[in-house]
């Protein structure tokens, strides 16, 4: 319940305040419908509907017109929060994310970071990530709805890359919905 709360809390934030200060450092709104571990395995399994939101903040470095260097460099900062509803692991997570832009107003999207979750680290019969704090990484196929809505089928992995004694992936897919604030 804290991540949805800490969810709803950054949004309303970035949201209230005031229109130069949030196009000047968030860029971008964030929320979406997952579901949850839909990888199947032998693990223990987790399931139900997550419900994601994230803030995305203003690239670090302005546009040069190079095509090559603003994918690169055009990276944004992001922090977000994803609550499972039914009792399983949530987290926290923040991180860079990097957009190319395709053609006809559809985008590509990848971005990396850290998360920290809620869920066993290595309890028998349960999923067992090992580490408190994990890799995240995360791929998006979008559409520019226009130039301040956008729609993304999305892709989120949190795992340890074998850094702890266990390392239970998750991975979740779904339907999010962004707002620029531009």
């Amino acid at each position: 319940m804290r991540a949805l709360q800490f969810a709803i809390a950054i949004l309303l934030l970035a949201a209230g305040g005031a229109p130069a200060v949030a196009g000047e450092i968030v860029d971008e709104l964030r929320i979406g419908a997952l579901d949850q571990n839909i990888e199947p395995t032998g693990h223990a399994h987790e399931n139900g509907a997550d419900i994601n939101a994230e803030v995305l903040f203003v690239p670090f470095f302005a546009p040069t017109g190079n095509p090559v260097n603003d994918v690169l460099f055009g990276f944004r900062p992001h922090i977000g929060a994803t609550y499972n509803f039914a009792g399983t692991t949530s987290k926290l997570y923040a991180g860079l994310t990097w957009d190319v832009p395709l053609q006809r107003g559809f985008f590509l999207e990848a971005s990396f970071g850290a998360a920290v979750h809620n869920g066993s680290l290595d309890e028998p019969g349960k999923a067992q990530y090992g580490c408190r704090v994990n890799f995240r990484e995360s791929a998006s196929l979008g559409y520019d709805i226009d130039a301040s809505w956008r729609v993304m089928l999305m892709l989120d992995h949190m795992s340890n890359a074998d850094l702890c004694d266990k390392n239970r992936g998750l991975t979740n897919a779904g339907l999010r919905l962004g707002y620029r604030l531009d």
